[in-house]
């Protein structure tokens, strides 16, 4: 019988995961970036084939398992299904789970979707592990900073096939830094985010502020405003995490602001950086 400090922990753990704004934004308020989700599907058939490319240089088997970690609308995942492999997504917001699933029967693929945090994953899924490829896209970490991510790595690191496959697709934390901007908007009709942002260079965090506006000029609304925070990594800094969190770095691969969509070297440059690793 669990002591009662020990259940207390848990209820504390589920409360401040309940209050962090992940949960507000994703789970609470889902339906704000859903248009911007949608709107990602633009360039997700770039990055299937570049991930597809990706898997065939790595050995990673026609028709083997790929975990598609914080996959939001299944934009990754479904044409990943529809190239043959046996994918499963997972992710925190009950709605975009609920949208993955309709896109799959829509396209006519079969793909499996759970909700779950990415700090707990290994409890919900090893059952399902170990898989053949795990993907994490569109900078969908660094939430609860770099106790928090290597936790999640250490735990998709169980979850791999022996000399499975990690790739890593996030924003370059180097390239933010020089070229930082306190101001941004984002649009997504009918949503637009006016975002305003903080670097603290001391411990790597960008915290930002979005005001999240809903209609077009005269009937504009205002539906919500979210601080939240992200811790930022440099080449070398995430290689060096993922090492720690068991994973053997291999390669990187970058992409350059305004380019036609063309992976290369990864340098300071790139402000998209693609991180391939080896369990």
């Amino acid at each position: 019988m669990p002591s009662m400090a020990k259940g207390k922990g848990i209820l504390l753990s589920r409360l401040a995961k309940s209050n962090h704004w992940t949960h507000k934004l994703f789970v609470e308020n889902a339906e704000l970036y859903l248009p911007f989700l949608e709107q990602a599907k633009e360039r997700a058939p770039d990055e299937t084939n570049a991930l597809s490319r990706i898997f065939d240089e790595n050995d990673v088997p026609g028709g083997g398992s790929v975990l598609d970690m914080a996959c939001g609308i299944g934009r990754h995942s479904i044409p990943l299904a529809g190239l043959g492999y046996r994918v499963t997504g997972v992710d925190i917001s009950p709605l975009y789970v609920e949208k993955a699933r309709e896109y799959a029967a829509r396209e006519g693929v079969e793909a499996q979707f759970v909700e779950g945090d990415m700090l707990d994953v290994p409890a919900s899924l090893m059952i399902q592990a170990p898989f053949d490829a795990i993907i994490n896209m569109f900078t969908s970490h660094s939430y609860y900073g770099r106790k928090g991510d290597l936790r999640t790595f250490s735990g998709l690191r169980g979850m791999a096939s022996e000399n499975g496959l990690l790739v890593l697709l996030t924003t370059n934390g180097d390239w933010i830094k020089k070229n930082f901007q306190e101001e941004g908007l984002e649009t997504a009709t009918p949503m637009r985010i006016l975002q305003q942002r903080r670097l603290d260079e001391s411990n790597s965090t960008l915290f930002n502020t979005w005001h999240f506006f809903e209609g077009q000029e005269a009937d504009l609304k205002h539906r919500l405003t979210l601080d939240m925070e992200h811790r930022l990594y440099g080449i070398d800094e995430l290689a060096e995490l993922l090492e720690e969190a068991g994973w053997r770095f291999s390669y990187g691969l970058g992409r350059q602001p305004g380019d036609e969509f063309q992976l290369g070297p990864l340098g300071e440059d790139c402000n998209a950086m693609w991180l391939v690793a080896r369990a």
